[in-house]
């Protein structure tokens, strides 16, 4: 736990939290550490608050924590989790445990004395198939009272995934929808009383993924002697990482095309997949095209559009699968007095109309 508040404090107690300084030096507490392979590029205390020039005082220890590090800058991450990646030991440091010997392992998973900084630089990627799945995230086992800071660097690539293009109308019928995108960054721990602070650095980009084009619809034509039908073409994928695969076209009577998968984003945001041109069978039966995927900079932000209407005789009509919605950028369990935001990066989802980079109140998975 903490450093005591108030009171007599000994060196063993300072010892005790903050790990044995060589040669029982105290002044070895008083220095910034750098070290790119443990603490990426962040300039860190060994807890917070402690001087780092002149004289040093055992008042000055008094309800300091230990500082540790989650490495999510040292490669490239599938739908990160940063509690469990402290749980299980994997790249995790203790500032100037180098020096002092102490490491998670004598630390145990009760964190409720330490600060921990969660660190990512890098290009981090979620799954399609729901929209709170995040491609980075805090996760929800913390202890209580421990205190968490994420750093998401310039560097730093989040990506919600593309959702999959709906298919085309097989004939008469309408088009299936696209799915939706899902999330890129996901805060699950922090109270009005000990807020998660959230630092996005100018360059990071945290985008949720693309939703797929809907399916065109079909049409059909019945004349005396003859019948006529025509299918729908696949919806695009969403662009995001990993990218949306794009939708089927129908398989009956003349046929469209099929949706071509979005783009996968990586150092940059890719665009969404297009959607399958429609179908003419005889000029009497028309099979709609597919929608477009959503990206970043599509007609409808990052929800993708509407698949084409197909039509056939006596005016009958069968619309296109709606867009899948666009994914979130940024989705957080609590309210908004959960966290402390500091926000230089780019944050985005969801459409012009209804803005869904960073939403509140919401799940986390």
């Amino acid at each position: 736990m903490a450093i005591k508040a108030s009171g007599s404090l000994s060196f063993t107690e300072i010892r005790a939290e903050l790990g044995p300084p060589p040669n029982s030096n105290v002044g070895f507490y008083r220095q910034n550490f750098t070290d790119a392979s443990r603490y990426g590029n962040l300039t860190l205390q060994i807890a917070d608050g402690l001087p780092v020039s002149g004289e040093i005082k055992w008042s000055d220890f008094y309800s300091k924590r230990l500082n540790v590090v989650v490495d999510h800058f040292s490669a490239n991450q599938v739908r990160a989790n940063s509690r469990d990646q402290y749980v299980n030991n994997n790249n995790i440091y203790v500032v100037g445990g180098d020096s002092t010997g102490l490491t998670k392992v004598d630390i145990g998973n009760d964190t409720s004395g330490k600060k921990i900084y969660a660190h990512a630089t890098k290009i981090f990627q979620s799954e399609s198939n729901a929209a709170d799945r995040c491609a980075l995230r805090t996760g929800n086992g913390w202890t209580a009272g421990t205190k968490l800071q994420v750093d998401i660097g310039s560097t730093a690539r989040i990506y919600g995934a593309g959702g999959k293009g709906g298919n085309g109308s097989n004939g008469s019928g309408t088009g299936s929808n696209g799915e939706g995108g899902s999330t890129g960054l996901g805060i699950e721990f922090g109270t009005s009383g000990n807020k998660t602070i959230v630092n996005i650095n100018s360059g990071a980009i945290i985008y949720g993924g693309g939703g797929g084009g809907g399916g065109g619809g079909g049409g059909f034509d019945f004349d005396k002697n003859s019948s006529r039908s025509a299918s729908g073409g696949g919806g695009g994928g969403g662009a995001g990482r990993p990218a949306g695969a794009g939708g089927s076209r129908g398989t009956t009577g003349a046929l469209g095309g099929n949706g071509n998968p979005g783009g996968e984003s990586g150092n940059t945001a890719a665009v969404g997949g297009e959607g399958g041109g429609g179908s003419n069978n005889g000029n009497e039966a028309y099979g709609g095209a597919g929608g477009d995927g959503g990206w970043y900079g599509g007609t409808l932000g990052f929800d993708g559009t509407q698949g084409g209407g197909g039509s056939g005789g006596e005016g009958s009509t069968s619309p296109g699968g709606q867009g899948g919605e666009g994914g979130t950028g940024m989705r957080v369990t609590g309210a908004t007095n959960t966290i402390v935001l500091t926000n230089n990066g780019d944050v985005k989802g969801g459409n012009a109309s209804f803005d869904h980079s960073i939403r509140y109140n919401v799940t986390v998975s």
